[in-house]
């Protein structure tokens, strides 16, 4: 059990070292040039749409909820549901 604990451990470790390597071999690759001393923008947390642009959010027709259009569930007359089972309850 204990050799185990050492070996999740160990591949813990390896794995940190391989995204290091990997980070610092990144960032390395893009210093080259005028553009260093510009900062690049972080990572976001929203999802951006094809063309770049922050995508559409929409309401859910029975709870109200507000979630991104890509993940909406259309009814024929048009309104946008959460889930297929917010659909089907509305559909009574």
């Amino acid at each position: 059990m204990k050799y185990l604990i050492w070996l999740v451990v160990l591949l813990a470790v390896v794995v940190w070292f391989q995204r290091a390597k990997k980070s610092m071999l990144a960032g390395s690759d893009a210093g080259d040039g005028a553009a260093a001393d510009v900062p690049k923008p972080k990572a976001s947390r929203f999802r951006r749409s094809a063309d770049g642009n922050a995508e559409t959010m929409v309401q859910c027709a029975h709870c109200g909820i507000h979630f991104p259009v890509s993940e909406a569930v259309v009814h024929a007359s048009g309104a946008h549901y959460c889930s297929e089972e917010h659909r089907h309850l509305a559909s009574f």
